[in-house]
């Protein structure tokens, strides 16, 4: 919890900054989660898995665009880096 609340200050810190970084750092993952997901082929579990994708990666640049409080767009870009996160690693590995 320490190490959240440190990244979040630093987010808070240089929040504009810290806008154009994010939206790159959460497309790259989504690129390559997108892209492990779809080696195999667009089963209907890979779809539902790829619709998560794109909705973690677009809830952030909607909190930005939207003008959400700070707190509330890191919020949605740490939830959203891990979601990509996880699906990534769940899709290297099976």
């Amino acid at each position: 919890m320490k190490l959240y609340h440190s990244f979040e200050r630093f987010y808070l810190s240089k929040f504009y900054l810290f806008i154009p970084a994010a939206i790159i750092i959460l497309a790259c993952m989504a690129a390559f989660v997108a892209y492990y997901l779809t080696i195999d082929g667009l089963h209907p579990l890979n779809f539902i898995q790829l619709i998560i994708c794109v909705a973690a990666a677009v809830g952030y640049l909607a909190a930005v665009l939207g003008q959400m409080p700070r707190k509330r767009t890191f919020q949605y870009f740490f939830y959203g880096l891990l979601i990509e996160l996880f699906l990534l690693v769940i899709n290297m590995i099976f």
